[in-house]
């Protein structure tokens, strides 16, 4: 994936979002992983996976 490249040396924690409920495109969809800031929940045969932030927390 291209972002994947571009974000991979990307230190910056997010600041816009609550959560991400990521899901397939059908007319019913299905969700595949839900993340928030310190817990994620992810379907059968797929991974998330987190890089902490290294800079210092205010």
């Amino acid at each position: 994936m291209d972002l994947e490249k571009r974000a991979h040396d990307t230190n910056k924690p997010m600041e816009n979002w609550t959560r991400v409920i990521i899901e397939t495109d059908e007319k019913n969809p299905k969700t595949i992983a839900v993340v928030v800031n310190d817990d994620y929940e992810v379907a059968d045969g797929f991974r998330v996976r987190l890089k902490p932030s290294t800079l210092p927390w205010s």
